[in-house]
């Protein structure tokens, strides 16, 4: 696959998060999220020769986090994407546990500061 494949792809998971989002859907746009910055570090870390052998999102979220050189707010990210969902034992929605942070919004700019702007 091309870059171009692979950023649309990208953006397509984005507009997907965003989608959910605005629906209220969190977790599904958290999963989104979460594929799309997983795909942006892939390719990143392929160009880079740092890349891994997996296609998991997570693994690639986890193994960028390891590597050092990168701004703190990348870091930041990278653990925010990793935070799991909870769930309140009186409602079964489920909902993140950090508040103030919209992870969308937060693998939209990893896409950009990983990828540049496409």
């Amino acid at each position: 696959m091309t870059n171009p494949e692979n950023r649309e792809k990208i953006e397509q998971e984005l507009a997907q998060a965003r989608r959910s989002q605005a629906d209220g859907n969190e977790g599904k746009a958290r999963v989104c999220a979460r594929r799309a910055a997983g795909w942006a570090i892939e390719l990143h870390l392929a160009a880079t020769g740092a890349g891994i052998d997996s296609s998991s999102a997570l693994d690639q979220i986890k193994h960028l986090a390891g590597l050092q050189g990168y701004p703190e707010q990348v870091y930041q990210v990278l653990h925010h994407l990793t935070v799991k969902m909870e769930k309140d034992s009186l409602d079964s929605d489920a909902y993140y546990p950090i508040e103030g942070v919209d992870l969308v919004a937060e693998a939209a700019w990893l896409v950009e500061t990983l990828l540049g702007a496409g």
